[in-house]
């Protein structure tokens, strides 16, 4: 009797196993399958490299050692014969030049804007003009700044710094001159020599990477340096030698690019590619001319030419590219949804009654996420599109499809939940 009873548990325990592994095959053989929905995209061949920027740049050093008044921001574009910047040989110049500063912004103002002076009587004015230009001459900058505060309490104006907007530009312009002519033989005027960007960050590469040899550089030379930027409008003073700005064309400049020799085979002389110029996390994209390709023995270099997108990139000097050697447009899928059947590239599509067919795909480009198929050549208005392979023609993937993402868990003609 025990016996029996045992056969009888075990076979209970056997027929609960089987129905459960058969109810676990079923629902992984007719269970909702993932899918992604076929839709217009286009992918690139890329290549990826860094790039050194080759500007046509001069620097200018200071002739003698001092103080130093800036007159323009970095990154403005300047002409040929424009004041940069002072070079102050005491102190006492340097506060003069300031003041000078401010006093063109005064007449810069009233030009612009013709707004009213409010006027003190001619006789209080002269005295004042007369005390003021006094203190010019004499050096004595307290005693001129203690006279313009004296006129600004006279006529009711609160803030030094609009001080001089006071006076009209005739007046303007006597001060201005009294200023200039006490401090001539202690300032040393810069100028640009050529129109461009001004730059006062400096960088120690200028002089390893001139535009004139660009054509000329190869693989050995192109290896990344350590770059330290000084930004000279940080600093007030300067030695003499030292660096002090730069003036850079805008008009053009290069990038080098350096590469593998099998990837340089994809590149021609003469040809334009487009380029993404990558920097600070923003990118950009701008078509490059390749001018030339220096070979190595294992790498090569693309020097480019560009004449856009400057702006962007005038103080760097290394920055990553991507060079974009195709573009496939067509329809997107994943790339893991691919699979081989009777000898054929395709995938299988989950349709409106939820049966899974296989279609037969032509690839154009495929990386390791996404692929770009044709979209076929068109039939009629409610029939697929078509692609030949090996002159037969098989219907294929439309815009819109559900495509299943692990084929090899599902068969052609199965019904998905």
């Amino acid at each position: 009797m025990a016996k029996r009873k045992n056969f009888g548990l075990k076979n209970f325990f056997f027929s609960l196993a089987a129905v459960c592994l058969s109810f676990y095959i079923f629902q992984n053989v007719n269970g909702s399958v993932e899918t992604i929905v076929a839709e217009n995209g286009n992918l690139e061949d890329v290549i990826k490299a860094y790039g050194i920027i080759i500007k046509d740049e001069k620097v200018y050093n200071a002739s003698v050692s001092g103080n130093v008044t800036y007159y323009c921001e970095d990154g403005t574009k300047v002409r040929e014969g424009q004041l940069i910047v002072d070079l102050n040989t005491d102190t006492n110049a340097a506060d003069i030049s300031k003041q000078i500063t401010e006093i063109q912004t005064a007449i810069d103002k009233r030009k612009n804007t013709g707004n009213s002076v409010v006027s003190l009587s001619n006789e209080t004015l002269v005295s004042y003009e007369n005390e003021i230009q006094a203190s010019i001459l004499n050096n004595e900058l307290n005693s001129m700044y203690n006279i313009v505060g004296q006129v600004n309490n006279n006529l009711g104006i609160a803030s030094y710094e609009n001080s001089y907007e006071q006076f009209d530009t005739a007046q303007l312009e006597t001060m201005k001159a009294s200023l200039n002519s006490s401090i001539s033989t202690n300032k040393v005027p810069y100028y640009s020599g050529q129109s461009g960007l001004v730059s006062f960050k400096i960088d120690g590469l200028e002089n390893e990477y001139k535009f004139e040899d660009a054509l000329n550089i190869t693989p050995s030379s192109t290896v990344k340096k350590e770059v330290t930027v000084m930004d000279k409008k940080q600093s007030s003073i300067v030695a003499v030698n030292e660096e002090i700005f730069k003036i850079i064309k805008n008009f053009d400049y290069y990038i080098v690019a350096t590469v593998d020799n099998e990837k340089a085979k994809l590149f021609s002389e003469n040809k334009f590619i487009k380029t993404r110029v990558i920097s600070d996390s923003a990118e950009h994209e701008v078509w490059g001319y390749i001018k030339k390709i220096n070979y190595g023995s294992e790498q090569s270099v693309l020097i480019l030419y560009f004449d856009d997108y400057f702006y962007k990139i005038y103080d760097k000097r290394y920055v990553d590219l991507e060079l974009i050697t195709d573009i496939y447009e067509g329809i997107r899928i994943s790339t893991k949804s691919l699979i081989q059947k009777d000898g054929l590239n395709g995938v299988y599509v989950q349709d409106a009654s939820n049966i899974i067919k296989f279609f037969p795909v032509e690839i154009l480009g495929k990386d390791e996420n996404f692929t770009i198929i044709s979209t076929g050549e068109y039939i009629g208005e409610h029939d697929r599109r078509i692609i030949k392979i090996n002159e037969k023609a098989y219907p294929t993937v439309k815009i819109f499809d559900k495509i299943i993402l692990e084929p090899e868990n599902v068969y052609d003609g199965q019904i998905a939940d």
